[in-house]
């Protein structure tokens, strides 16, 4: 059983991400001669530039399985146990799922769990003799390392430098990079009380203020779930959807009140116009607990 599970029917999901990235050490590129135009130089999606990193994901691609939904392909996902348990992207899997093997055969396969804040499933086909992935601690990569992700052909699906180390997201960060849930329009202060969550902004024109938010309330209750700190409401919201109404209890000098915003949709970024840039992404890409 991998450490990922805890038993057939019931795991935790591991912090470790599930691309299963394969990082080398980097190194500094070697200086190009003279008189060589830049159009020689590989590009990171080039065959020239992939073929590179052949013997790398040589070993990490047998663990990897491609995930079909009604006949579409929709995920990579990861061998974590030989006996068929697989690993793979909750949010994509829909409809009646196939499991593809790094040697071709097919399996239909199962959901036996799923980690919301993670975004991942356990999956489990009838298969044995599989090669399960051998996990690593993202927290020892280090900055400036290849990162390279196994696909199911000799070549990496990607590469790219490890620009940033793998760290906790939480409270008010969560709050800000995740694209899933409402948007309250709301600013609040990273100090703890012992009530709630105080706000010290309401966003003009936002769901907050057109429902009658004052700036120093403190937020203690959102439907049935008590409110204690940044972390706790940020869980609350991103359970809503854009134009959900929701209840929300504040204490407002010495008496509480009840209000209903009707929740609007997070504002873009310069982030989101960034992923528009390349390919079409996963629904689910932000508000992890971890990143790498």
């Amino acid at each position: 059983m991998p450490r990922s599970a805890t038993s057939r029917g019931q795991w935790t999901a591991p912090l470790w991400s599930l691309a299963f990235l394969v990082v080398l050490a980097a190194a500094p590129a070697a200086p190009a001669q003279r008189g060589h135009r830049e159009s020689t130089v590989p590009t990171k999606t080039s065959p020239r530039f992939l073929a590179a990193f052949r013997e790398v994901v040589a070993v990490p691609s047998r663990s990897t399985v491609r995930i079909r939904c009604d006949d579409q392909v929709a995920a990579f996902g990861a061998v974590v146990a030989a006996d068929g348990w697989i690993l793979t992207k909750a949010s994509e899997l829909r409809g009646e799922i196939l499991c593809e093997l790094h040697d071709g055969r097919e399996f239909p396969a199962r959901i036996v769990g799923v980690s919301g804040p993670y975004d991942l499933a356990m999956l489990k086909i009838d298969a044995n003799g599989l090669k399960p992935v051998e996990w690593r601690d993202s927290t020892t990569a280090a900055v400036g390392s290849w990162v390279a992700t196994p696909g199911m052909n000799p070549e990496p699906v990607a590469v790219g430098v490890l620009s940033v180390a793998a760290r906790k997201i939480t409270g008010m960060e969560l709050a800000r990079r995740s694209s899933s849930g409402g948007f309250l329009g709301i600013s609040i202060s990273p100090a703890a009380t012992k009530d709630g969550v105080k706000i010290v902004e309401v966003l003009p024109g936002g769901a907050a203020d057109k429902a009658g938010f004052e700036e120093d309330d403190v937020i203690v209750a959102v439907e049935t779930k008590r409110i204690t700190d940044a972390e706790s409401l940020f869980k609350a919201l991103q359970t809503t959807k854009p134009g959900q109404t929701i209840t929300v209890r504040v204490k407002r000098s010495s008496e509480e009140v009840v209000l209903h915003p009707t929740l609007g949709k997070r504002p873009a970024d310069r982030a989101d116009f960034q992923n528009q840039l390349g390919s079409k992404l996963s629904e689910h890409r932000t508000g992890f607990p971890m990143v790498l």
